[in-house]
C-alpha cells in the first residue's frame, strides 16, 4: 500500500521542529549545531513566508509533526543569467527513510521553481553521501567540477 505524504510551507508551530531536523542532520554531517541554536533559523524561515526563501515541510498526515524538511534560498545567478535557488538543506528523519520523501520535496521544489520563473538550482553534498548523490544525479543534477570555499564569523574574536 501507497503512503500519502503532506508537502507544505511550515507553520508556526513546526518553530522547534523544524530546529530539531535540521540538528538531526548536522549531527549526521558531523557539525556541532544544537536545537537550540537553530530555532533563530527557524524563527527566519518562518517570517520570511517565502520571500527569500523556499521551504516545505513533508508531514505523514494532516496535523501530523514534519518528518522532513527542504530549504533553498533565492538568490541571482551570473551562470544562470537569473533568478536561481541554493538547496541549502534536505532532510529526512530517519525513521522515514526510503519511502520517497527526499525525492518528493525536491520534486516540489522543482515544480515551484519551474512555476516561479527560476532559472537554475545548486547544492552540495557532503563527501561519501551517496544516497544523496544518487538522488539528485536520478533527477537530473548533473556533478561540477569546482572547489567550494566558506568563511564564518565565528571565527573572528568577539562575534
Amino acid at each position: 500500500m501507497s503512503e500519502t505524504f503532506i508537502f507544505e510551507p511550515p507553520q508556526p508551530s513546526d518553530r522547534e521542529t523544524i530546529a530539531t531536523l535540521l540538528a538531526q542532520d548536522m549531527k549526521d554531517l558531523g557539525v556541532s549545531r544544537t536545537a537550540e541554536e537553530l530555532l533563530e533559523l527557524s524563527d527566519l524561515v518562518l517570517e520570511d513566508g517565502g520571500a527569500t526563501c523556499f521551504c516545505r515541510v513533508a508531514r505523514p498526515g494532516p496535523g501530523e509533526q514534519a518528518v522532513g524538511i527542504v530549504l533553498a534560498s533565492i538568490t541571482f545567478s551570473v551562470k544562470y543569467a537569473g533568478r536561481a535557488l541554493w538547496i541549502e538543506n534536505l532532510f529526512v528523519s530517519h525513521d522515514w527513510r526510503r519511502r520517497r520523501i527526499g525525492r518528493l520535496l525536491v520534486e516540489e521544489l522543482l515544480d515551484w521553481a519551474e512555476f516561479n520563473g527560476i532559472k537554475g538550482i545548486d547544492l552540495e553534498a557532503y563527501q561519501g553521501n551517496t544516497p544523496a548523490a544518487l538522488l539528485y544525479r536520478s533527477i537530473g543534477f548533473e556533478r561540477l567540477n569546482r572547489e567550494r570555499f566558506w568563511f564564518s564569523f565565528e571565527w573572528i574574536d568577539g562575534v
